[in-house]
């Protein structure tokens, strides 16, 4: 078979298969956001927060999505190495609504101007997250 066939083939096939299911969606867009914070890519991890984004830190004050982004720039000129470990991620569906869906973790956190950290914290995290037109986006987040 030409190559050309095959590559036609192999585009149709893609072009067909079903999408992913709205869990694997939330589960890959919370690894994107892992890679983003390592990467120090500011705009690829809040281009996930809904423009109603609210965060709620135990004692802290409200952080809205603008927030985010001067959050985020005075962590990346801290620490020359960010490193986030998500475990036990739980997504759960809303039955009652489709299109919302809750998120629970424990995320350990490091940062460093050297190969060793500097700083290392744990969180207890929850998020909400909602189906804006098949594009699952963060709405809340809260963290202990």
């Amino acid at each position: 078979m030409p190559p050309a066939l095959l590559l036609s083939i192999a585009l149709v096939l893609a072009a067909c298969s079903s999408p992913e299911d709205p869990e694997q969606q939330i589960r890959h867009n919370i690894k994107e956001m892992q890679t983003a914070l390592a990467e120090r890519d500011n705009s690829g991890f809040r281009e996930h927060l809904a423009e109603s984004f609210v965060g709620v830190g135990r004692g802290q004050r409200t952080v809205y999505k603008d927030d985010v982004k001067k959050m985020l720039t005075g962590y990346f000129l801290r620490y020359k190495a960010i490193n986030v470990v998500v475990t036990l991620l739980n997504v759960e569906l809303d039955e009652l609504q489709p299109g919302l869906a809750t998120t629970t973790a424990t995320v350990g956190v490091t940062g460093g101007q050297r190969v060793m950290p500097d700083s290392a914290r744990l969180y207890k995290v929850s998020g909400q997250w909602q189906d804006f037109d098949g594009d699952w986006k963060m709405t809340r987040f809260e963290w202990k």
